[in-house]
């Protein structure tokens, strides 16, 4: 008799179950059989795929809370319970901070966009694409002068960070786009958009980022930068983590090309979670380095090397943007300071110890980042679509002041900038340094689900 039959399923074997044909979840320790659901599931069927075969129950929770009708519907799917052995505690999620959380977000209806704002976001990204395009075709095909050629490649990959946040990211966490058209206009252009950034690589790391941030295990940019950076005191230190505070600036533009060679490698990712996704990835490899190098080469009088110094800016300035405008605000000094004993494997509590907000009243940089300044809501609540972060910062704030849950932003860019690479300095030194061992701990105070 095998497991099933027994209905005990172990997390070993549900992994295995990872595809679109074969989807099983684990939630709040049972395991449910998803691959029938997938097609009429109102919230699209990558979200369920970003975690299939795995731990999916913090975003369950988060999506849906106590909804009994969802309940009740989730129990047809149950197929089998975990071992006792490998259960996990879940009763963090009843903590009564993040129930009322859920609950105020709902009344606030935070899970759905005003008209007016559908509306005014769409053509925030239809003017991101326009000029896009215009700037890049004009940069590549337009025989301008080098210093004219250069600052329009620039300016797209500014405005490529900020599309990065608007499109790409909520691709990652919700139906978006709901239009069948628009989303394979979007798989079409995402390689030109975001080189080196699958859409299935994306969907699939940062969603695990969001069940344990600055984990090792789940965080893939902590893993794949670990030959570089030391990011958590999980990471053994070498030679060059001594240097990472310096060194960080001249890696971070290379960001993406990171996490998918060296972490896809390192990882086992490529080959145990998503079989197809290293084909898909080289696929996009080949499209973004068609559209800017391989066709201007044989379309204009320009010479390779001109091309790919273009390509290089634009990826190199894209890359920066991102990683300064979404990443860094996980890893500063104030994660280090110890998560009290009455708040250990609360869910809500350590994204708001390891999560930091930036300039969240900016226009800009909420423009520029594509709403990652406003990180804490986000990792709390991850299906509350961009438009309405804004509309959530005073309700977490109200929130944590009133259960004394941290709560950080950084008022200027360059003090976000500093406290990070003050953080790196911390963690550059040696492993029995007490900043490294108190993070660890930190980390080990939480079981992610």
């Amino acid at each position: 008799m095998n497991s099933i039959n027994k209905n005990i399923i172990s997390r070993f074997e549900t992994i295995q179950h990872n595809t679109k044909n074969d989807c099983w979840l684990i939630i709040q320790n049972n395991v449910y059989d998803f691959t029938n659901f997938i097609k009429i599931h109102p919230g699209g069927s990558n979200i369920l795929l970003s975690r299939a075969g795995e731990d999916a129950t913090s975003y369950f929770i988060s999506k849906h809370g106590k909804n009994p009708t969802v309940i009740k519907q989730l129990e047809t799917l149950k197929i089998g319970t975990l071992p006792l052995e490998e259960q996990l505690n879940v009763n963090d999620f009843e903590e009564a901070f993040y129930m009322e959380l859920i609950d105020r977000s709902y009344k606030a209806k935070l899970y759905k966009i005003p008209k007016a704002f559908q509306n005014k976001f769409f053509w925030i990204r239809c003017i991101n694409i326009i000029l896009f395009f215009t700037l890049s075709l004009l940069a590549i095909y337009g025989n301008l002068p080098a210093w004219i050629a250069i600052a329009f490649v620039f300016f797209q990959a500014i405005i490529g960070t900020s599309t990065f946040g608007l499109i790409a990211h909520e691709a990652t966490h919700r139906n978006f786009p709901k239009n069948k058209l628009l989303k394979i206009l979007l798989d079409f252009t995402w390689p030109i958009f975001w080189p080196f950034i699958s859409q299935n690589g994306l969907r699939y790391e940062h969603n695990s980022h969001h069940i344990k941030i600055g984990d090792a295990e789940y965080d893939f940019e902590v893993a794949a930068f670990a030959s570089f950076i030391r990011y958590s005191g999980n990471i053994t230190p070498n030679a060059f983590h001594k240097y990472q505070h310096k060194l960080a600036k001249y890696i971070y533009p290379f960001y993406a090309n990171i996490i998918t060679t060296i972490g896809g490698i390192k990882s086992t990712f490529w080959s145990a979670h998503n079989r197809k996704v290293a084909l898909k990835h080289n696929l996009s490899l080949l499209m973004t380095f068609t559209y800017f190098i391989i066709l201007p080469t044989v379309f204009t009088d320009g010479k390779l090397i001109w091309f790919i110094a273009l390509y290089m800016i634009y990826q190199c300035v894209l890359f920066y943007g991102i990683y300064v405008g979404s990443a860094i605000n996980h890893f500063v000094p104030d994660v280090i300071s110890q998560i009290p004993e009455e708040h250990k494997n609360k869910y809500a509590y350590y994204n708001c110890h390891n999560t930091t907000n930036f300039c969240s009243d900016s226009k800009f940089w909420n423009w520029y980042t594509g709403g990652f300044n406003i990180q804490i809501e986000h990792h709390l609540i991850p299906f509350v679509p961009v438009e309405n972060l804004q509309k959530m910062v005073p309700i977490v704030k109200e929130l944590c002041a009133k259960y004394n849950y941290p709560y950080r932003n950084y008022d200027k860019v360059i003090d976000l900038w500093n406290a990070h690479y003050d953080f790196l300095a911390r963690m550059s030194q040696e492993k029995n340094n007490n900043d490294a061992l108190l993070e660890q701990l930190n980390k080990k105070s939480y079981q992610a689900r």
